[in-house]
């Protein structure tokens, strides 16, 4: 009859509901902080040029407003092209995270650049002053940038491969039995997947892994993401072990605690899951060329790998390859369909890899790739289900805390933004000209308590929270992560006004600045990753060396203030720093075993 169908709107499921929530929650903190920078830009234009041109928005953002390469029909992004900014070589972005000067007094007509490496603390003048001299002399007989030139000269990983005593060298993979794969992978997912969902978990069971076996677990891509999955597995096994927590089964757990499942023989390497590695390390040499994303996937699981096992110069190497293959096909492809399956998970591979290439690279100051150009062009993961037939493996595969576990890494990507934003607005330090101000410090702060209390009601985290009592290890990590990203936050709101505190007289330091270092201060002490349970498991314990290298720094700050000879400097130290220092000084030795970077980190702290 030629009539127009009219079709009733489907009502949002409540899973898209709270992702609403999270994103407009993004959006208000995306409006409020682009509000009071563009205020703060505009006072300042009429007395100083302007700074480059740095744009901040969110990915959330372009569901608000377009962007550049943005079609405004869909979801669908096409590739952008900054033809003019290759051309020359430069870009906003380019020289962000490249090796430079730390921060002295006096440069920059009174400006001083501070650097958001806790290892540039150690260069601070008033560091040098206030630290026995055994450390500054120490120091100074070490290079600049001393954890790169140590972790960069470490020989590499041994290539043996310790196949069992029963097994051919070149079969025992094809041997191996269904009950190691199963149990190795599904220990992965129950770990490291939920923190880093680099994958989709039913597509590696029904395709990747069911492809590798067919192959023979043979020279193809497949085949190298199991087996980088298995290496991860085994790291996961020690963590529960660690943890004392039951391996993830489908059967109802007899007792509670680990039980060293019958294959456990497959773990014991050193580091464990070596044997994994090194043989998906061999199978993908003739794959390294490629640049698609499942290639963007093995490396970014190889920084996964390289990261707990303590090696941070190689899991920069892989993370940039990883970031180079998402550039690639951000640059060939001509669109990609954001509402669809692969077009997620491209945008999960990029997110993945955007946030930890820029911890290692701020901490050590290593070169940036230019991904973060196209920062402001990604919407966030909707964790779009893969198509699946109704099979039984399709209920075998689907965990009841998936959406727990993506809102976390949602929330973590908003908070991501927030410290990128507040490094970008508040660590240049100037006197003369107040900066930071305390509107933008007041207004920042905001924007961190928004954060917390707008995160979903299951992510809502308190002060005093018992990890003690979480299920897996995985909801350790995950409640633990985000009570200390919002207390790593809280430290380096005050970390510019220590900065001021530590290298002026008394008299120039405002009410207002003590209280900030207080709270600073308070802040950067007791954070639940890297105390407890959490170092408990170190096998799974995430950004090792990122915390690690934080508490680094935040020693030397705490030794600084308690001998600095302004008095109401020292007295906002918060109650039990000491035993504090104590702890973190024996994590960095702990983790310094399978570091030599944070090897020497340890031994100047002895010195103090």
């Amino acid at each position: 009859m030629k009539l127009d169908c009219a079709y009733q709107t489907p009502r949002p499921t409540k899973k898209d509901q709270s992702m609403a929530v999270a994103i407009n929650a993004i959006r208000r903190l995306e409006a409020k902080v682009e509000d009071l920078t563009t205020a703060i830009n505009t006072q300042k234009s009429s007395q100083m040029a302007p700074p480059p041109s740095i744009d901040h928005r969110s990915p959330a953002s372009v569901m608000s407003q377009p962007s550049p390469g943005i079609t405004t029909s869909g979801t669908t992004l096409s590739a952008p092209r900054r033809a003019s900014e290759y051309d020359n070589g430069t870009s906003p972005r380019t020289t962000e995270g490249t090796p430079g000067d730390y921060p002295t007094l006096g440069t920059g007509n009174g400006r001083v650049q501070l650097s958001f490496s806790q290892h540039g603390v150690a260069m601070w003048p008033a560091i040098r002053q206030l630290l026995p001299p055994a450390f500054s002399a120490a120091r100074d007989a070490l290079s600049k940038d001393y954890v790169v030139d140590i972790e960069s000269q470490r020989p590499p990983l041994p290539m043996i491969i310790d196949v069992p005593m029963d097994a051919f060298s070149e079969q025992w993979l094809t041997r191996l039995p269904i009950s190691v794969i199963r149990g190795l992978a599904n220990a992965y997912f129950a770990v490291f997947h939920r923190s880093n969902p680099v994958l989709d978990k039913f597509y590696f069971f029904s395709h990747t892994l069911t492809q590798a076996m067919e192959n023979d677990f043979g020279y193809d891509i497949e085949t190298s993401l199991v087996l980088v999955v298995l290496a991860l597995g085994c790291l996961a096994v020690r963590a529960h072990e660690e943890g004392n927590f039951p391996l993830p089964s489908r059967y109802a757990m007899v007792g509670e605690g680990f039980v060293r499942p019958d294959w456990y023989e497959y773990v014991l390497d050193e580091p464990p899951g070596l044997k994994f590695f090194n043989e998906a390390r061999k199978r993908f040499g003739f794959l390294m060329c490629q640049s698609d994303l499942q290639t963007g996937q093995f490396y970014m699981l190889s920084t996964l790998y390289y990261a707990q096992i303590l090696r941070p110069f190689d899991s920069w190497v892989t993370v940039n390859r990883a970031a180079l293959c998402c550039v690639t096909i951000l640059k060939r492809v001509d669109s990609i369909n954001f509402d669809e399956w692969e077009g997620d998970m491209f945008v999960r591979l990029f997110w993945n890899t955007l946030m930890y290439e820029v911890i290692i690279t701020q901490e050590l100051l290593l070169p940036l790739s230019r991904l973060l150009e196209w920062e402001t062009d990604m919407p966030i993961p909707k964790f779009t289900p893969s198509p699946r037939p109704k099979t039984s493996i399709s209920g075998l595969v689907i965990d009841e805390d998936d959406s727990f576990f993506n809102f976390h890494f949602l929330a973590q990507a908003a908070h991501r933004i927030i410290l990128t934003r507040l490094r970008y607005n508040m660590y240049q330090f100037s006197d003369k000209e107040g900066a930071p101000t305390a509107s933008m410090t007041a207004e920042m702060r905001h924007q961190l308590e928004q954060w917390r209390t707008n995160l979903p009601p299951s992510l809502q985290f308190t002060d005093d929270e018992n990890l003690e009592l979480s299920p897996s290890p995985a909801h350790v990590f995950a409640k633990a992560m985000l009570r200390s990203r919002y207390l790593v936050a809280k430290f380096h709101l005050g970390r510019p006004f220590l900065y001021k505190a530590l290298h002026y007289s008394p008299g120039q330091i405002s009410d207002n600045e003590y209280r900030e270092i207080a709270d600073g201060l308070k802040g950067g002490m007791y954070w639940p990753t890297t105390m407890g349970l959490c170092t408990q498991m170190k096998a799974a314990l995430p950004l090792k060396f990122g915390w690690c290298s934080q508490c680094f720094g935040q020693v030397l700050i705490i030794h600084a203030v308690a001998r600095s000879p302004d008095a109401r400097l020292r007295e906002s130290l918060p109650a039990g720093w000491e035993d504090w220092v104590k702890i973190m000084v024996q994590l960095i030795e702990d983790c310094g075993k399978y570091s030599p970077g944070l090897a020497q980190d340890a031994a100047l702290l002895r010195l103090i």
